[in-house]
């Protein structure tokens, strides 16, 4: 298992271990949740994507035994452990002003090997610098009509996020896709745009980062929201994060039909993109422009 920023978020991890054991059991989450007085499939839809978790451990248990696993002792007592984990010992929970969908995308993306992003209007989280970060919560503010506090969690969850990619310890793997006018859309300034582009530069020359340019007049068909495959490993399902085009609204799915369909969207953008040893003269480009 690749290394974590801090403790894994444990409501995270119980909701897809147990998305995938009812898959196993062939039940729909309707079903289920009609198995267990007081679950609804509100609330086990909310517990599998880690939103949420189960009333008390005795709902846990009794739909262990409808997936066919009661029995599986050390399974039930992994499963008991990660319901019982303190909400304190989960990191995501020091961001308490976060959304609890964008707090949900940082607790899945802590556990992932690898990470594919494709931004086409804005420069991804995983590559933004503090200033860049806070510019942009500032420049929407007065139509999300978010406070100071909400913006400074924000981008300290932003920064926390990054963590992965920059370590010397078994760094995350990172290929980032950006199109030409996430570069030249100015964000807080000529300064914030050069500091920017100067960690562009840095982050392109780690071992673990290919970072991507797709120009504007590139002949492919490409996407014009932003999405995210999170490579999680071993039996965790691959997951997709698409954002809306509505601020902060963001959509999750480990469907195989969904991953498979971004994931060629994400190599066709590949092969269309500039290659990676290019990026550093055309961001180099751009960084003079702001001189």
């Amino acid at each position: 298992m690749a290394k974590q920023i801090g403790t894994t978020a444990p409501r995270v991890d119980l909701g897809i271990q147990m998305r995938e054991l009812r898959k196993a059991a062939g039940l729909t989450i309707e079903e289920a949740a009609k198995t267990v007085g007081g679950l609804t499939y509100d609330k086990l839809r909310r517990i599998e994507l880690g939103q949420s978790t189960f009333r008390m451990v005795g709902d846990l248990r009794k739909l262990l035994i409808v997936y066919g696993v009661g029995d599986d002792l050390d399974l039930v007592q992994s499963l008991e452990d990660l319901y019982k984990t303190p909400a304190s010992q989960d990191w995501t929970t020091q961001f308490r002003t976060v959304l609890t969908t964008t707090r949900t995308f940082a607790g899945i993306e802590s556990v992932a090997h690898a990470v594919s992003v494709y931004n086409p209007n804005v420069i991804p989280g995983q590559l933004q610098t503090r200033e860049y970060a806070h510019a942009q919560f500032i420049e929407v503010q007065p139509i999300e009509e978010t406070t100071s506090e909400f913006i400074s969690s924000n981008v300290a969850l932003r920064m926390k996020r990054r963590e992965p990619f920059t370590r010397d310890e078994e760094p995350r793997k990172l290929w980032a896709i950006l199109g030409e006018s996430a570069l030249r859309h100015p964000v807080g300034g000529p300064e914030v745009m050069r500091g920017q582009y100067d960690e562009i530069l840095r982050m392109a020359a780690l071992p673990n980062v290919t970072i991507q340019v797709l120009l504007t007049d590139a002949s492919v068909k490409r996407l014009w929201s932003n999405f995210t495959v999170l490579d999680l490993g071993g039996d965790r399902p691959t997951t997709v994060q698409v954002d809306t085009g509505l601020g902060s609204a963001m959509s999750m799915s480990d469907r195989p039909a969904t991953v498979a369909r971004f994931t060629r969207w994400f190599n066709t953008m590949i092969a269309s993109a500039q290659p990676p040893e290019e990026t550093p003269a055309f961001v180099e480009t751009l960084k003079r422009e702001k001189t």
